[in-house]
């Protein structure tokens, strides 16, 4: 099963992937979404030099009528607690120093504690399957992939992608790029490497709905 979902490309700055994916979903839900860059990408978390975190555009769905859970091996209890000093304990001293200086954790411990209140994480490490059983019960998905490792080179570059369907060999996704791939065909075990780099903890996914 494939769903036809409107494709929607990176920026020209080829910094928003994440909000690209985001809007695809929410305008295969609302065919009348419209929206600018600038405040989609306030919305979801987007702030120059740092990272997006997945948190904000996950609150924005809840708050806008969506049924949304985030999967990832992450404890955010401990992380809106101690903040800093998890991702140390979690990633190590150099990754977890890279993510401090890109990011905004005061603000990331806020976002977290609403997500916990809400009830929206699943602090584990998702799998095909889930993918596959979201998508036959109606949702789309957002994973995070190491495009790098996706396109056979070394090292690593997190990228956002929609999966859209699946058939018994692949996962079809759309890719906002650099350079946008609408409807790419990704084997199972290609999306599984490429999900799982550096390693499984590094896995994330968001399963996202309209409510009824």
């Amino acid at each position: 099963m494939i769903n036809d979902v409107p494709f929607v490309p990176n920026s020209e700055d080829d910094l928003h992937c994440l909000q690209a994916a985001y809007m695809m979903i929410a305008k295969f839900y609302k065919p009348d979404f419209e929206i600018d860059w600038d405040e989609w990408s306030k919305l979801t978390g987007f702030e120059v030099n740092k990272g997006t975190w997945a948190s904000a555009g996950v609150l924005w769905f809840s708050n806008n009528g969506f049924d949304v859970k985030h999967f990832e091996v992450f404890d955010y209890d401990e992380f809106f607690r101690i903040g800093e000093e998890y991702l140390i304990q979690k990633s190590g001293q150099s990754i977890g120093q890279w993510q401090i200086e890109h990011s905004n954790i005061p603000l990331e411990q806020k976002r977290a504690k609403q997500m916990i209140d809400k009830g929206l994480l699943e602090d584990r490490e998702p799998k095909m399957s889930d993918i596959k059983e979201f998508l036959d019960k109606g949702y789309l998905l957002h994973a995070l992939l190491n495009s790098r490792r996706l396109n056979g080179k070394e090292g690593y570059f997190g990228h956002a992608v929609v999966v859209i369907g699946y058939d018994d060999r692949s996962l079809i996704v759309h890719d906002p790029g650099s350079p946008p791939y609408p409807n790419g065909s990704i084997l199972f075990e290609d999306f599984e490497a490429a999900w799982a780099d550096p390693n499984k903890d590094s896995k994330e996914l968001d399963a996202v709905k309209l409510k009824a």
